[in-house]
């Protein structure tokens, strides 16, 4: 009986240490991450409201390093090439041709957003959550049309910094988000209208749907 008790015992013992030594590796994965991006120009109403500004379409994809912690938290930093921008009316070539054209502004940049994520799980396997990103980035490249005028090297902002409110849930090992990002800083260096006082002020504001695989 002693035996078997002793044995019992031992079993137990090596499950919690194997379940304990499980959740320890977990508390730290890296995973993959993709997803759209929908930008436009905030501070410009009348503009969008006039068809002057259209929303752009972008992407985002990289990297993500998700650390589990106690009561629901858990920190996301990510590494993401992101691409922004902007479609705007091109008001002399509308002119000449006579009918609208719209042409893009767009920027390529490497980001880096922390998420605080906090939730709840659902019998260990879903976990639906809150998160709340501030960021920080580079712009690699622009390239495009910006209001009928070409954008020019020293003209535009290189360092990017912001903060994004938003909601997910995580199924598994599979991450599902939606958050809307501010942009804090002046992405351009002088104004691109002499009629437009407030275009230097305007911001690359938009939303976020991202899918992320963690291993």
């Amino acid at each position: 009986m002693k035996k078997t008790l002793s044995t019992i015992t031992v079993i137990i013992l090596a499950a919690v240490m194997a379940v304990g030594a499980s959740a320890q590796d977990k508390m730290i994965s890296f995973g993959a991450k993709a997803g759209l991006n929908f930008t436009n120009m905030t501070g410009l109403k009348d503009l969008k409201n006039s068809g002057f500004l259209k929303t752009y379409t972008g992407f985002n994809i990289g990297g993500v390093m998700n650390i589990n912690l106690p009561l629901g938290f858990e920190v996301q930093p990510e590494l993401l090439y992101v691409q922004t921008g902007v479609k705007s009316l091109d008001v002399e070539g509308s002119m000449a041709t006579g009918t609208k054209t719209i042409k893009p502004y767009r920027t390529g940049s490497l980001r880096l957003p922390v998420n605080v994520h906090w939730g709840f799980d659902i019998l260990g396997v879903v976990k639906p959550y809150v998160l709340v990103s501030p960021y920080i980035g580079c712009a690699l490249f622009q390239n495009g049309t910006y209001l009928s005028e070409k954008v020019m090297g020293e003209d535009w902002s290189r360092f990017q910094y912001g903060v994004g409110l938003g909601f997910g849930v995580k199924v598994w090992k599979i991450q599902a988000s939606f958050k809307w990002n501010w942009e804090l800083n002046d992405p351009f260096k002088v104004d691109y209208s002499e009629v437009i006082e407030q275009v230097k002020a305007a911001k690359f504001n938009g939303g976020e749907i991202s899918v992320a695989f963690l291993f």
